[in-house]
């Protein structure tokens, strides 16, 4: 009996764990998935600045981590698209976007790799 209420003890725990954890990271898919819609809409759009803005606070607050540094390259390849948007280089700020989305699925392919 002692054991039978250890083990449910021990699995209760290992669950609630399980869900404490996992939820932060199913709470950043949304916001990545509506990063990613953004982006793409951003180099169709007549005026791409509001959705790339809007693209670069999601990724700013999707998560704490920065799985191998992935979140500061995707940063950063927004900011360049902003720069070239501003300097009016369309074409140069969609292969910027274009690099802000590989960055972005190569992130979420590392989170989704055992360790």
């Amino acid at each position: 009996m002692k054991q039978r209420l250890r083990l449910l003890l021990r699995a209760s725990f290992v669950m609630l764990m399980l869900g404490i954890t996992a939820t932060p990271l199913l709470a950043d898919l949304p916001q990545q998935r509506k990063a990613l819609d953004e982006l793409q809409a951003a180099k169709k759009a007549d005026d791409p600045m509001p959705l790339l803005e809007s693209a670069k606070e999601r990724i700013t607050k999707a998560n704490k981590g920065n799985k191998g540094g992935d979140k500061e390259d995707v940063i950063d390849k927004i900011d360049e698209a902003i720069k070239e948007l501003q300097a009016g280089n369309r074409s140069k700020m969609e292969q910027k976007i274009n690099a802000a989305i590989a960055n972005l699925h190569q992130g979420k392919d590392k989170s989704k790799r055992p360790k």
